[in-house]
């Protein structure tokens, strides 16, 4: 079932003493439900923007978009589309709004008019959904920046979304962080089935998703299989982006002249590549 879909969707940021300045440009894709889908593109490509038309936070200049059968245009179903896809932003901070953890993750069915026995099944639910359950009566500021986005992931989920958009969410993070917010977005969308848009400029993150989307320019300009995306060392490196590790090794000695396959794209790949050329020339 198509969950998110774009019809040549356009964006411009209007600017009084100039011309508007244009971001986005005739973008047409679908994210199914279930799905695990990550977006590149280097900085200024319209990746940002893109994720902020997909529950309503912008609305599109030209074409539409499209949350189920909601037109995100349509002020009447805001509340429809912002229960259906939930937004995680790059920074925690900016979406922590009290200073106990629970506190926290029941504001949003709060705002929602929840029942308050409801409210506290969610809050428990969701914390216990990203592993922060033991630190509920935590002080929010004292966590580290990887609990913090948990936290802030459990507050979303705690407004029971069908999918999640988040907006680059390791950015800010030591690598321990990033493998604890990594860990349960894999995890939601593995064991729940939830719909996960990942907006990232890590290429190991991107590698993990079922689809990759490329963007340029404000335009779609590569969307496959990790493994098809990968591929295509030359045509990233065009667009400014790179390959995972084991990708860009196995791309450099087939450079050289040794014969390995085009789709590696994890470290076991690229062992068993490796161990395979070894075993047939001894």
């Amino acid at each position: 079932m198509e969950l998110l879909k774009a019809e040549h969707l356009s964006f411009q940021y209007e600017n009084p003493e100039e011309l508007p300045i244009p971001v986005l440009s005739d973008i047409s894709l679908t994210v199914r439900q279930g799905e695990f889908v990550a977006v590149l593109g280097h900085n200024g490509s319209g990746k940002s923007t893109l994720a902020k038309h997909l529950n309503a936070m912008l609305l599109p200049t030209g074409g539409k978009v499209w949350v189920e059968n909601y037109d995100t245009a349509d002020e009447s179903h805001l509340y429809d589309i912002r229960r259906t896809v939930g937004m995680v932003l790059q920074n925690p901070d900016n979406q922590l709004v009290s200073t106990i953890v629970e506190e926290d993750v029941a504001f949003g069915p709060e705002n929602l008019g929840v029942e308050p026995s409801e409210i506290a099944c969610r809050v428990n639910e969701a914390l216990r959904l990203v592993d922060m359950l033991p630190y509920r009566d935590h002080a929010a500021h004292k966590l580290s920046g990887g609990q913090k986005q948990r936290v802030a992931i459990a507050g979303v989920l705690a407004m029971h979304p069908d999918c999640l958009v988040l907006d680059e969410p390791t950015a800010m993070l030591d690598p321990k962080g990033r493998r604890e917010v990594m860990d349960t977005i894999r995890r939601l969308n593995n064991e729940r089935g939830m719909t996960v848009v990942l907006i990232t400029h890590y290429m190991e993150e991107a590698a993990s998703a079922d689809r990759v989307i490329v963007m340029d320019n404000g335009a779609v300009v590569m969307d496959g299989t990790p493994r098809e995306v990968f591929s295509q060392v030359e045509a990233l490196r065009e667009v400014w982006l790179d390959v995972p590790q084991p990708t860009e090794l196995c791309y450099e000695l087939r450079r050289a002249g040794v014969s390995l396959p085009a789709d590696v794209l994890t470290v076991e790949d690229a062992v068993t590549a490796l161990a395979a050329l070894w075993e047939g020339s001894v």
